[in-house]
């Protein structure tokens, strides 16, 4: 296994990032078309599959693939476009709000194949490489704690405006000292919500560990159900956090973006013309080759 291990919920937000959020045109499709690496990267930092659970793996993993770039990808075209006339006379917020949706809704579906495709793999794994991936989610949640949890509040909001700069940067480049200490006052207004996942983590890592060490028959539905029914499971005071702070960021965002410099708005516009054309790329090479195979 590689030393360093990404985060479980980094592998499902895998094919996202690649698809429109890392700037450059020629590197979204470079990241794009090796997503399947990525992923069996990702995959190898929880478990370590014999050649034939390899190969069963990687046979499942271009199936999700083929119907990523044949379905998805143009859904993602559809509110990147959305975001560029939003850019016409101000961005609001329900206009905001309404291309965040379509992004959750693209990451929910996602997130449902991906949990298909592990549990299609979790079928033939051994007992050792079940305890192996259980054990890599408990160490994970150590180290948060002993990373996360022990920070100050005004390090937990420097931590923040850290975040919420890179990614303003992202869309507009370089901003300036004004943008800058927006996002640092606005951080300030977060609340504080890492002991709080920490906690739904480990009571959802609870429930999992149950059903995998027992693999009772039906247990593929237990997981889906855990799955699906884990934001009706979070605490009130963890849900008030998240909607919370999302109101916070959503709203500085907007600010950010509709205060933008002349500099700033021709940077996102090419950013944003970038993504659509490396899509219609990408959505062209993929007809072009299901037209030789046919």
């Amino acid at each position: 296994m590689r030393e360093r291990r990404a985060s479980f919920s980094g592998l499902l937000a895998a094919l996202l990032v690649f698809a429109f959020v890392l700037a450059g045109c020629s590197a979204n499709r470079f990241l794009y078309n090796r997503a399947d690496t990525f992923v069996r990267w990702a995959i190898d930092d929880y478990v370590d599959l014999t050649s034939e659970q390899q190969k069963q793996f990687d046979a499942d993993l271009d199936g999700l693939l083929d119907w990523h770039r044949r379905d998805e990808l143009p859904l993602y075209r559809e509110f990147i476009v959305s975001s560029l006339d939003a850019l016409e006379g101000g961005v609001t917020i329900d206009e905001a709000v309404l291309i965040s949706e379509a992004i959750d809704e693209a990451a929910n579906r996602l997130q449902v194949k991906l949990v298909d495709l592990l549990l299609e793999s979790a079928e033939g794994l051994t007992d050792i490489q079940i305890q192996d991936f259980l054990n890599e989610l408990d160490r994970q949640q150590e180290e948060y704690a002993q990373e996360r949890l022990v920070r100050d509040d005004i390090t937990y909001a420097d931590d923040a405006a850290d975040s919420l700069q890179r990614l303003a940067k992202r869309l507009l480049g370089r901003l300036n000292d004004e943008q800058k200490a927006l996002i640092q006052s606005r951080s300030t207004e977060l609340m504080r919500i890492d002991r709080l996942w920490h906690e739904d983590r480990s009571v959802w890592g609870a429930k999992l560990r149950t059903i995998l060490e027992s693999r009772l028959p039906g247990w593929q539905t237990e997981i889906r159900a855990l799955g699906d029914t884990r934001s009706e499971a979070r605490t009130p005071a963890y849900v008030a956090g998240i909607e919370h702070n999302g109101d916070i960021i959503l709203g500085l965002l907007v600010e950010v973006i509709n205060g933008r410099t002349e500099r700033q708005d021709k940077r996102m516009r090419r950013f944003l013309d970038d993504l659509i054309a490396d899509i219609d790329a990408l959505t062209a090479a993929n007809a072009a080759e299901a037209l030789v195979v046919q």
